[in-house]
């Protein structure tokens, strides 16, 4: 019970109850001792007994102040170097401190009164040595801890971590957005079968790729496609964390990927498509001619006649892919400050020296529209506009422009009243090979490039198309451009 009690006391109190022991002991024990014998010394002598208790009194009195005042002297020096000793040890202990609460350790400083050599200042130094080196490590660690992450958080590709027990300790940014469920919903808790307005099967195939690779010990890859809320394509890459301390599963968005690809087979698709009808009949005439050279000259006449204009509506197919491959390769370069109203004026006038019998009309809200274009392209896509608007109007066409310029925009409008777009169409129209009316484009000669290509175009100047129709009443295609200049 004492060694416990004592236990619990600091270095000082233990000093102190050490000295205040011995003061008791000096006065319970030694003191009366040396008294009893002073007396029986003193009362065998030949002292006389008149003179035996001033002379025990006299030397009781004087030894206990010299006694006293030793033992007190003592017991303050031994207070004081004790106290002086402590003092630096204090200060290690309570610079040490912080490491209970995970904080960085400080540096302690060097007692001025001790020397460097002193057994106390060299702990010191060693400890301050140590601190460096620790704040060091940990600064570094924490750098390359921030690093990791903002280069996780940036990701594409979603990252989620689950330890040994399949509680989730890890989820980046692009992982919450893939899994629709918040980082605060999942960080601590076990990974989820299901959630509400979460892609279950995703959830699904996710859970059991980590549980899998963990017990299998290697890297297990797995695709899946999600119909909703949109169309995905992920690919998922589950892989085990060594000494089966969990697992990390990175989700892969290839969603765009597969759209590239399937745009590309539909590209071709309908370019093979496009070109087999005319070769076709190019091939169907120039047999007939080859077995047949007795035929009519007004029967060979026509045959040329429909091969001359297959083979020009062949040279217009190739001619838009080609304008379509340049377009998407434009350099900054041609990017020239140009005037829109001199530009829509030019249009004006190569459409009414094709079709003279238009009806055009321009509205403009100042004589001079700069704005930041390749004036060529641009030429371009407004004659492919004119041009559609005259083609799919009764004649004569009645075709009408306006050109309004705003703070940061410029919007552009370009009408007629043809014959329109039926609604369901109008979404689809700037698609590649997209035609409303198959039979009327071929006999046009038109392949569905045209608004794709006005589309890229205008996508290349930074500005956007969009279409209002109705049928019998008329089309008006409305692009907006950015006004930079």
């Amino acid at each position: 019970m004492k060694i416990s009690f004592l236990n619990k006391l600091s270095f000082r109190k233990k000093v102190f109850f050490g000295q205040l022991t011995l003061l008791v002991l000096f006065m319970a024990v030694f003191y009366p001792l040396v008294g009893r014998s002073v007396r029986q010394i003193i009362k065998d002598s030949s002292v006389p007994s008149t003179q035996v208790e001033g002379l025990t009194q006299n030397f009781e009195l004087g030894f206990l102040i010299v006694g006293g005042s030793i033992l007190l002297f003592f017991m303050l020096m031994t207070w004081l170097v004790f106290f002086r000793m402590s003092i630096p040890i204090q200060n290690i202990i309570n610079a040490i401190k912080p490491y209970q609460k995970t904080e960085i350790l400080p540096r302690i400083p060097l007692d001025a009164a001790l020397g460097e050599e002193d057994d106390f200042n060299r702990l010191t130094q060693t400890l301050n040595s140590l601190s460096d080196r620790v704040r060091s490590q940990i600064q570094s660690l924490t750098e390359e801890r921030n690093e990791k992450g903002a280069i996780l958080e940036s990701l594409g590709e979603g990252v989620i971590a689950i330890d040994s027990l399949g509680r989730v300790t890890y989820i980046n940014y692009t992982g919450t957005k893939m899994l629709m469920i918040s980082k605060n919903e999942l960080i601590g808790e076990l990974f989820p079968k299901h959630r509400k307005n979460a892609p279950g099967p995703l959830l699904t195939k996710c859970r059991v790729l980590l549980e899998k690779c963990q017990e299998e010990g290697h890297v297990i890859t797995d695709s899946i496609a999600i119909d909703e809320p949109s169309k995905l394509y992920l690919d998922l890459i589950a892989a085990p964390i060594s000494k089966g301390q969990g697992a990390i599963l990175v989700i892969q968005d290839k969603t765009s990927q597969q759209k590239v690809l399937e745009m590309g087979k539909d590209f071709i698709a309908n370019a093979s498509h496009e070109l087999r009808t005319p070769i076709t009949i190019i091939k169907g005439f120039a047999e007939t001619l080859q077995d047949m050279p007795e035929l009519p000259r007004e029967m060979i006449s026509d045959m040329t006649e429909k091969i001359v204009r297959n083979c020009q509506r062949m040279e217009s197919l190739v001619k838009n892919l080609l304008t379509l491959a340049d377009i998407e390769n434009i350099p900054e370069a041609n990017f020239q400050p140009a005037d829109l109203v001199l530009l829509i004026d030019n249009c004006k006038h190569l459409l009414l020296s094709v079709h003279p019998t238009v009806n055009f009309s321009f509205e403009k809200s100042g004589d001079k529209i700069m704005i930041n274009a390749d004036a060529d392209l641009l030429e371009l896509a407004i004659i492919n506009l004119l041009e559609n608007a005259v083609k799919y109007s009764p004649s004569p066409a009645q075709v009408s422009v306006s050109l309004e310029e705003h703070k940061d925009e410029v919007i552009l409008k370009i009408s007629d009243k043809g014959i329109g777009i039926p609604p369901g169409d109008v979404d689809h129209i700037f698609e590649r090979f997209y035609t409303v009316d198959k039979a009327r484009s071929r006999r046009l000669g038109g392949a569905g490039l045209g608004l794709s290509i006005v589309k890229t175009i205008i996508s290349k100047h930074g500005g956007t198309i969009r279409a209002t129709s109705t049928l019998q009443v008329g089309t008006t295609f409305i692009i907006t451009l950015p006004y930079n200049i």
